[in-house]
């Protein structure tokens, strides 16, 4: 089959919704191996990232059961919408995918252009996603609290040595790293309704400070990670078009990797379902104590995942 037919089916499949029990029965499959059913598990996550953000808990709660558990027991509900994807959003997704495999593309843009599908998607996805950030348990209320004022780089080089504040100030000064990840302001976060104004404007500022506190490193593996843990914290938009879009380049490439992939997000998934809260605790009152201070405070288990942090760098290496 050519690239452009497999790449239609694919379109086709991920235009259809998809139940978590549909979800469950596809991942026992794709463990052991079988292509057909990992590529159905990438057209679900990319249905739900672009089309249907009210389903994510269900369908990751039912892929990460039953890829860890193996465990099929899952809801037979499937939330239908009448939307579809244009014509250019798949161009845009395909060429990502195209210049991610060529090596066209770096972390900085790799990023950027994965946001950028969002003008693509249908109008009613933003409401759908606000409804879903309204509803969900660890989100803390979203719609009620105001956009957080801007971090700013000369305020943390004041904390302690041992600091939660001293280490992000390392890590931002010694990688190069923005401070926000993205700006707020030219990406319009400003325009978003409450929830996701809130949401997404919080997890671009505290991302590095969660990859810290949560166990996560700043490497491929582990950046994957992180978007699973914050799809499971806040629902969060971005991180389920990331996780859609590289299980689908594994996929169609029949990479490898897959299972390397596959077990670090259900492994990453889980641990932000189960975590407390990261949206309901003030950082910026923890900035000055030791960072396993602050673990013992709130109760947080650092991430654990099956395999090394840098094993996609040492993989290339």
């Amino acid at each position: 089959m050519s690239d452009r037919a497999i790449r239609s089916t694919f379109e086709a499949h991920a235009a259809k919704p998809f139940s978590p029990a549909m979800v469950a029965a596809e991942t026992a499959v794709a463990k052991r191996g079988d292509g057909a059913a990992l590529q159905s598990l990438a057209a679900a996550f990319a249905h739900t990232a672009f089309l249907a953000p009210e389903t994510a808990m269900a369908i990751y709660e039912a892929f990460s059961t039953s890829w860890l558990d193996g465990t099929l027991n899952a809801s037979q509900d499937i939330v239908r919408t009448s939307e579809a994807l244009s014509p250019e959003f798949w161009n845009a997704f395909w060429a990502l995918l195209d210049d991610t495999g060529s090596g066209a593309t770096n972390a900085a843009t790799f990023t950027e252009r994965v946001a950028g599908l969002g003008k693509f998607l249908p109008p009613s996805l933003r409401e759908r996603s606000e409804n879903a950030a309204r509803s969900h348990r660890l989100a803390a209320q979203p719609e009620s609290r105001e956009p957080p004022r801007r971090l700013v780089l000369d305020e943390l080089a004041h904390a302690p040595t041992d600091s939660l504040g001293h280490a992000i100030h390392q890590l931002i000064v010694d990688n190069r790293f923005d401070l926000e990840v993205l700006d707020r302001e030219s990406i319009g976060l400003a325009q978003l309704p409450p929830a996701l104004r809130f949401l997404n404007t919080r997890i671009l500022q505290m991302h590095d400070v969660w990859h810290l506190i949560g166990g996560f490193r700043t490497t491929g593996l582990h950046e994957i990670a992180i978007s699973a843990f914050q799809l499971a914290q806040f629902g969060h938009g971005y991180s389920a078009m990331l996780l859609a879009t590289v299980v689908t380049a594994t996929a169609l490439r029949q990479n490898r990797d897959s299972s390397i992939l596959l077990q670090t997000i259900a492994e990453a998934w889980r641990h932000g379902h189960t975590s407390p809260s990261f949206m309901a605790i003030d950082w910026e009152a923890e900035w000055d104590r030791p960072i396993d201070d602050i673990r013992a405070r709130h109760a947080i288990t650092p991430f654990r995942g099956s395999f090394p942090a840098d094993l996609f760098e040492q993989m290339r290496g």
